[in-house]
């Protein structure tokens, strides 16, 4: 029995390069304090995921900063 999944169209994988390439473009947009402010949060974000799975150092813990 064949339980892979099927290939991604030509015409699909089109649509989610050219949505990267917008996202990408937006994000060169955005000014430093946004980007700092994004990064922050995806370190909060990143910080909740190891400590639940017990993998933190001492020295990965985020700092309680606002940007």
């Amino acid at each position: 029995m064949n339980t892979s999944r099927p290939r991604p169209t030509p015409e699909l994988l089109d649509r989610l390069r050219a949505g990267k390439d917008e996202l990408h473009a937006e994000q060169r947009d955005l000014s430093l304090p946004e980007k700092v402010r994004q990064l922050l949060a995806l370190q909060k974000i990143d910080y909740e995921i190891r400590k639940a799975r017990g993998e933190l150092r001492t020295w990965e813990v985020p700092w309680d900063i606002e940007p």
